[in-house]
């Protein structure tokens, strides 16, 4: 058995056609999780997009949910939930003109875990580009990217707990599933866009 955490929020903003969703999973420390887990991946959480908050809109806030659900993640039945300690939301503070909204920074997150062949691999869409780090060939500014390479290596931190940040391969049919340490962080060097979803 290998219960997984979830780290989730919201993201408002003005002029977004919608609210956003956000999430990470987490291998906590104390098998099959607990609250003290859940405060401090929160807490870590709340820190990775702390360190993209000079490099977002101040139009864009990071809302964080208190409730980490937790599955198993071999079959991807919901085992239980935790409510730890609300973080404070991340608000951006990059003023000055925004880019397209659907325009965003990517972090890419890497493990050494292979399935099937291939490497298992994450990623975090970061919103609110501001013009301001748009560079003249229209890719991220080097300072984007160093910025978000360094809020995403946070990750990689130790916590309050012995938590550990993961990529989770969603099983399919109820089997299959696993759940690979998360081992680097890097930004893309071009931008992405994130298509919205049907609620």
């Amino acid at each position: 058995m290998a219960v997984i955490l979830r780290t989730a929020a919201v993201v408002r903003g003005t002029g977004l056609p919608g609210n956003g969703f956000t999430s990470l999973w987490w291998n906590p420390g104390t098998v099959g999780g607990s609250t003290a887990d859940a405060t401090d991946c929160l807490a870590r959480f709340r820190t990775c997009w702390l360190g993209f908050a000079a490099d977002i809109s101040t139009t864009i806030t990071i809302d964080f949910d208190p409730i980490c659900i937790a599955v198993e993640a071999t079959t991807g039945t919901l085992t239980g939930a935790f409510v730890g300690t609300d973080p404070t939301s991340v608000v951006g503070t990059a003023a000055g003109d925004v880019c397209p909204y659907q325009t965003q920074g990517l972090l890419r997150l890497s493990t050494s875990t292979v399935i099937a062949g291939r490497r298992l691999r994450g990623r975090l869409f970061i919103p609110g580009v501001p013009e301001a780090q748009n560079a003249a060939a229209g890719v991220p500014s080097s300072g984007y990217v160093t910025d978000v390479t360094a809020g995403g290596g946070t990750l990689l931190a130790a916590g309050a707990t012995a938590s550990a940040a993961v990529i989770w391969h969603r099983p399919q049919g109820g089997a299959g599933g696993a759940a690979g340490l998360i081992t680097g962080a890097s930004c893309a060097p071009t931008w992405s866009v994130l298509r919205s979803r049907r609620s």
